[in-house]
């Protein structure tokens, strides 16, 4: 099918660490031609974990995001270390860093994409199942992380009162409910 919404061409504007900024010239579906935002990166994006402990709660981890200038309670997650690296090894690395557990069983429940209409990100979510304490928290330079474990209901809670706003953390939050009332 012939799209009338078509990208004539992508050039770069500004490299960056982890992201690329890029001009995509647009033809519009009127005929129209516009320059747009687009945001690549440059990893292709990473891994997100919800942790189930032995009790049933989830591990979630706090640490502030100078982005937003605030505090978040999150799922563990983090990029890959390379483009093509396979998001179960992320996302088992994320979770013995960010945490210090391992877990012997990793269940991909979905992938996401964060911004779909600006931004090529995107976001496996693993649930992680039995886990065990293996190290210490070896966390990066930049990470100041406190772990809490939370009620799967009352991660919910915070989903619809709109006080959880971290998409991976919500997608992954819901996906781990979807998958366990698929498994009743």
């Amino acid at each position: 099918m012939e799209h009338k919404l078509k990208r004539l061409d992508r050039r770069l504007v500004q490299e960056g660490a982890v992201v690329d900024f890029c001009k995509d010239t647009v033809r519009l579906p009127d005929g129209a031609v516009e320059e747009w935002d687009f945001i690549h990166h440059r990893k292709g994006g990473g891994a997100c974990i919800v942790p189930v402990l032995s009790d049933g709660k989830i591990l979630m981890i706090r640490q502030f995001r100078p982005a937003i200038g605030e505090e978040t309670l999150e799922l563990p997650a983090g990029a890959r270390d390379y483009a093509d690296e396979d998001g179960k090894i992320t996302a088992k690395r994320e979770l013995r860093e960010e945490t210090g557990y391992i877990a012997e069983k990793l269940v991909h429940l979905s992938r996401i994409r964060t911004a779909v209409a600006w931004c090529d990100e995107y976001t496996d979510i693993y649930l992680a199942e039995n886990l065990c304490v293996k190290t210490e928290q070896t966390l990066d330079e930049a990470e100041d992380i406190r772990m809490e474990s939370v009620d799967l209901q009352d991660a919910l809670d915070d989903i619809f009162s709109g006080k959880q706003q971290d998409a991976k953390t919500v997608a992954g939050l819901l996906a781990y409910d979807a998958y366990l009332r698929k498994a009743r």
